[in-house]
């Protein structure tokens, strides 16, 4: 009986050295697992060596306007760097802000936005290669492009840079950053890159079918750029759903990111109009551009206000859509920018932009997060989703609004197909072609990618640090008191008429989180 007591604690004994030791081994797996397979910054270092290597073999400065035999004369720089700074701006500044609204994501926001732009930048370049020198200053010519290449790279092989290649890899970071506002807070960054280096190069093919090879006009891109940036976000998401994404505590703002919202919402709003002038060709098309995206931003904001607190449950402002749903204008105009000949078509486009994003935050979001499990961090369906979708249509009641004549030299910069005999319902079917097929293949690509970043050997996020730095960025000593303090007080229904013992409850979460930070 003795033997047999010895026996069985010898077996409790090993299986207990057992499990400690499988323990072991899985949490080495683990640790290897975060930090060789696609999670090391090896990776990306690799990466960006291949790009500097295809920068030297195959980019080279614009012979017309970089290289020291170049003229001197600085109009070209002078016309279009204004243009190219305010979409900087937006992009840098303006969309990183937008973006830091979560209450414990604020690093990781505005600085995985500068890292995405970046890495756009380089990729977009090699994948564009557009605009060949000898066509950038003719209003009357159509840049010219083979495969994802300038015709530039298709007779030298290099590719010519200058401020319209930057310009366009804006544009193009601009798509990025716009899927990157569906998923913030649900990608590891090794997942933000993965995503980036698969959707350039389907956004800078579709842009090239749509728009050389259906000669759709979208000046302001908000077809091939928000579209396309919206739906990929959204299919993405879709695929990578998971039940600890949605009503997760860290998914929430406070007070101060909200107002950091509020100031990238500001930059956005003053410099859109030179997102969607900097395509135009002719002067009087930049010039109507930028007054028609004002305008437009102008009603959004307007009807923002006012419809806001109509349908709000509280009857009161929310900071979600003044800080989104104002600028929805700027994207509902974009692809007309350059069309619209009449004020008011501005104005009340801007004001049924702003109107259908409230409404999309207000009733559409949650439905679709309760009926189809699709979670939207920022809520970019209703931003540039919806708004986008609205311009397509309004760009095809565009193309049979107003007869070419009027349109006089600017004809062949704005639709370039009717120059070669194509009828104004011609165009409006080719707008609503263009924007069907960006609608496809930004769905159908992003659904893909997202099945892709599922894949266990790239680096996800823990469940329970969805929306929060804390697993890749040092953070500092406030880091968990500033932020769950406002998660303990909403937790304890902390409200006015309990003044009596509010400084008890208060000091009790104070001590709270204090115990949890020590």
């Amino acid at each position: 009986m003795f033997l047999k007591k010895v026996s069985t604690m010898r077996c409790f004994r090993l299986d207990g050295i057992y499990s400690a030791i499988h323990q072991y081994q899985f949490t080495v797996l683990l640790t290897l697992h975060q930090n060789i397979f696609l999670n090391n910054p090896l990776i990306q270092l690799i990466v960006h060596i291949i790009f500097i290597v295809l920068f030297g073999v195959y980019v080279s400065f614009d012979e017309l306007y970089a290289m020291p035999s170049a003229a001197n004369d600085n109009t070209y720089l002078t016309i279009k760097y204004p243009y190219y700074m305010g979409t900087h701006v937006m992009i840098f500044i303006g969309f990183a802000y937008l973006m830091a609204f979560l209450k414990r994501y604020g690093y990781s926001a505005i600085s995985i936005n500068m890292l995405l732009a970046c890495v756009t930048i380089e990729w977009a370049v090699l994948c564009r290669g557009i605009y060949p020198p000898d066509t950038v200053p003719k209003a009357s010519t159509r840049r010219k492009i083979s495969g994802f290449f300038s015709k530039s790279f298709a007779d030298t092989g290099t590719i010519s840079l200058n401020i319209d290649q930057l310009l366009h890899s804006d544009f193009s970071a601009a798509c990025i950053l716009i899927s990157m506002g569906v998923v913030l807070g649900k990608l590891s960054p090794i997942q933000y890159v993965i995503m980036t280096l698969i959707e350039i190069p389907a956004a800078a093919a579709t842009e090239h079918l749509v728009v050389d090879t259906f000669q759709i006009n979208d000046a302001g891109g908000s077809i091939v750029v928000h579209v396309f940036g919206a739906y990929f976000g959204i299919a993405l998401s879709l695929a990578f759903s998971r039940k600890a994404q949605r009503a997760h505590e860290h998914d929430g703002s406070i007070y101060h990111t909200d107002m950091f919202a509020m100031l990238g919402t500001l930059f956005i709003f003053v410099n859109w109009p030179s997102l969607n002038a900097a395509t135009a060709v002719t002067a009087e098309a930049h010039h109507r551009a930028i007054i028609n995206t004002h305008l437009s931003l102008v009603g959004c904001t307007v009807a923002t206000f006012l419809v806001c607190p109509i349908f709000e449950p509280h009857k009161k402002f929310n900071m979600v859509q003044i800080a989104n749903s104002t600028i929805a204008g700027g994207v509902a105009i974009g692809t007309c920018a350059n069309v619209v000949l009449d004020p008011i078509l501005s104005l009340a486009l801007g004001s049924i932009a702003g109107v259908i994003s409230v409404l999309g935050y207000i009733y559409l979001t949650p439905y679709l997060s309760a009926r189809l499990r699709l979670h939207d961090t920022c809520g970019l369906h209703n931003l540039h989703g919806m708004p986008g979708i609205l311009a397509g249509l309004f760009s095809a009641v565009m193309a049979v609004a107003y007869p070419k004549e009027r349109f006089g030299p600017s004809l062949a910069s704005i639709y370039p197909a009717m120059m070669e005999g194509q009828t104004e319902q011609g165009q409006a079917l080719m707008q609503l072609a263009g924007l069907g097929t960006v609608l496809g293949i930004s769905i159908i690509i992003g659904a893909i990618t997202g099945i892709i970043l599922r894949c266990p050997l790239i680096n996800q996020v823990r469940d329970e640090e969805y929306f929060a730095d804390g697993d890749y960025f040092h953070t500092p000593d406030d880091y968990e008191f500033t932020t769950k303090i406002s998660a303990m007080v909403r937790s304890h229904h902390f409200e006015k008429e309990n003044a009596d013992n509010g400084s008890t409850v208060v000091q009790r979460m104070i001590t709270e989180v204090a115990n949890g930070v020590a």
